[in-house]
């Protein structure tokens, strides 16, 4: 591609983030935060929306066609997200099951969730970051986390959140985890999370900083890819799109 075309994608892609119409900004991370990883197909997307300056929601998606060798039931299972508000701390929010998406083997219930369910009580949220995260982050881990939903309800497993119990499984075309879970608990393949914030947020910006999703329990970090991360820079990224839905 020539300069002037360059200029313009990167001119045209700036106007969608900067649009008071754009509605959704959406990450593909696909690429290793230890470079010498082979990720096999392992991937995960992240779609970030500004309902209002104080209220931020996520569509967390594990859109892996493989996984790596070696990897057990558990480390297929995508358990967190993390990126840095720039100031801004989480204080609060929900999470629902996604679109076209189902809980497996919830182990407190009779009978499994589908779109549009409430499973707040599985993840947690926190502003300290943790090994290889960021400093806000969502999980299923329990490192440095606050449970959504501090009542009583309990879906699966303990009732403290106890990842990567209850995480985010990718489905194969027979709407199977791509390797068998074992038993463990989790959701095929995505959440929806709303979340409120301590301070407005007024712009995607805080992209810029990065977004880092992990697998497991510390099995695999992921970020966007490196072409992605170079133009950050500009204030923008190229495999970010405008959601128009």
């Amino acid at each position: 591609m020539n300069r002037t075309k360059l200029n313009f994608v990167a001119a045209a892609i700036v106007l969608v983030l900067c649009s008071a119409n754009a509605k959704a900004v959406i990450v593909d991370l696909a690429a290793p935060l230890d470079p010498a990883f082979d990720l096999c197909g392992l991937s995960a997307q992240a779609s970030f929306t500004l309902i209002s300056p104080t209220i931020l929601t996520i569509e967390l998606t594990n859109t892996s066609t493989g996984v790596p060798t070696g990897f057990d039931n558990s480390d297929q299972i995508l358990t967190g997200l993390s990126f840095d508000l720039g100031g801004p701390t989480i204080t609060a929010g929900t999470v629902i099951i996604g679109p076209d998406s189902r809980s497996i083997n919830f182990s407190e219930i009779s009978t499994q969730l589908g779109p549009g369910e409430d499973v707040s009580c599985e993840w947690g949220y926190g502003n300290i970051g943790s090994t290889n995260m960021m400093l806000n982050m969502v999980s299923t881990n329990t490192s440095h986390m606050t449970r959504f939903d501090e009542s009583d309800n309990n879906l699966d497993g303990p009732y403290n959140i106890d990842g990567p119990r209850s995480g985010l499984v990718a489905l194969d075309t027979d709407d199977l985890p791509l390797i068998d879970i074992g038993g463990l608990g989790a959701i095929g393949d995505s959440i929806i999370i709303r979340l409120t914030l301590s301070e407005a947020v007024t712009s995607y910006d805080f992209l810029d900083n990065g977004v880092i999703a992990e697998f497991g329990s510390d099995a695999a970090f992921l970020v966007p890819e490196p072409a992605t991360i170079i133009l950050l820079g500009l204030g923008t990224v190229i495999f970010l799109r405008k959601q128009t839905a």
